[in-house]
């Protein structure tokens, strides 16, 4: 059985805790820019310096649950959590702000290796394709809120209030993490009793470095698409209808993710991840060429259908190729190398924009994910991957 209390209580803790960091994404480059009247750039830093800490975290976590155990890395990282939004409220200067958009990062990151780690746990093996497809859709939902409420609540009630806010949501996620009943961790038999010492193959799982690599280029080209998405927008004349881009993506996701997780676990993983590669293209091309409203709603519906199970399978994926006591590195892994993805792609995708416009950009973010077809097949794809894996 897939939804036990266990795996309600911590996919709702993801989705409080995602809801609040993508609403909090969306809000901070504003508040910086009208609160401490920040450069723009200055302001774009004051956004990605809780990714860097979100990176740190996840880093980090993958070896300390291995010595810690789930319920204190877990509380540790809500504590963060709930004490860094408290610290919003007192942040006066820049430079404050910047240590505590650092410090909710490191939080979140500990939260979200955490609780995928711990799904995996929870999860029967032969069931993992449909249970982290199914805890998946609590961040899906996040991605749809965070951003939609955050912008809502901009117009309508003070930054102090949001703030207070995203601390209502830490408490709740607090209060669920009690219930929580936490499994123990098997020892390192490859440190033979001692996973004290110093080494890389603790924090990162080598085994799913291959599939990693795949990942990080296909969240480059959906980075783009979600950072430039309201300036392309706007050249458009679109951006009465922007603001439905993501919950459509996020509502074509959420129904084919429970589709995609027992193909997954049926089949393998070869059967979603080609498809949804091709989907995810097809997608960015349509966005490169698109003009109206329609052609934007179904770009959107093409990204939600590929980018919203390759994530999913390719994190699943991730978890088959270690044994049971590595879950920690290889979720840790898999979630390093998509938010570097995600946060440096636009950056240095950006530059593509001076010289070919934003239609230029979405035409290279398209070549990106066409290539990680023979990347994939190449890393990964011939083992194919799935119910019958250790």
């Amino acid at each position: 059985m897939l939804f036990t209390r266990n795996f309600v209580a911590v996919s709702l803790i993801n989705l409080f805790v995602m809801t609040a960091y993508y609403l909090l994404f969306v809000i901070s480059s504003p508040y910086a820019l009208e609160r401490f009247n920040a450069a723009p750039s200055t302001a774009g830093l004051v956004a990605g310096l809780m990714l860097i800490g979100c990176l740190g975290g996840r880093f980090l976590t993958g070896r300390i649950i291995g010595t810690m155990g789930f319920a204190r890395v877990l509380f540790t990282g809500l504590v963060l959590y709930i004490g860094s939004m408290g610290l919003y409220l007192v942040a006066h200067n820049l430079p404050f702000l910047m240590g505590v958009r650092f410090l909710s990062g490191v939080g979140i990151g500990c939260i979200g290796t955490a609780t995928g780690t711990l799904i995996a746990h929870i999860v029967p093996q032969h069931q993992h394709g449909a249970g982290i497809n199914y805890f998946s859709m609590s961040t899906i939902l996040a991605l749809a809120f965070g951003p939609f409420f955050g912008i809502l609540m901009m117009r309508h009630v003070s930054y102090a209030h949001i703030f207070m806010i995203c601390i209502v949501l830490g408490i709740v996620s607090f209060l669920l993490a009690l219930i929580v009943d936490y499994p123990a961790l098997e020892a390192c038999p490859e440190s033979h009793g001692n996973c004290s010492r110093f080494n890389w193959h603790e924090y990162v799982a080598v085994e799913a470095l291959a599939l990693a690599m795949v990942v990080l280029l296909a969240a480059v080209g959906y980075g783009v698409a979600q950072a430039f998405l309201s300036f392309y927008a706007g050249e458009l004349n679109l951006m009465g209808v922007a603001s439905l881009f993501f919950l459509v993506y996020a509502a074509t996701a959420f129904c084919l993710r429970p589709v995609a997780g027992k193909l997954f676990d049926s089949r393998g993983a070869n059967i979603v991840i080609y498809p949804s590669l091709a989907a995810a293209a097809c997608g960015l091309l349509l966005l490169s060429r698109v003009d109206s409203a329609t052609g934007l709603m179904l770009s959107a519906v093409l990204l939600g259908a590929g980018m919203g199970t390759f994530q999913t399978t390719t994190q699943a994926s991730c978890i088959k190729l270690v044994p049971r006591h590595r879950f920690a590195q290889a979720t840790s892994t898999y979630f390093i190398f998509f938010d570097l993805g995600i946060g440096l792609g636009p950056y240095l995708m950006g530059f593509i924009v001076p010289l070919a416009g934003y239609r230029g950009l979405y035409l290279a973010a398209t070549v990106l994910v066409v290539l990680c077809v023979p990347l994939y097949h190449w890393m990964h794809g011939r083992k194919n991957i799935g119910p019958h894996s250790p």
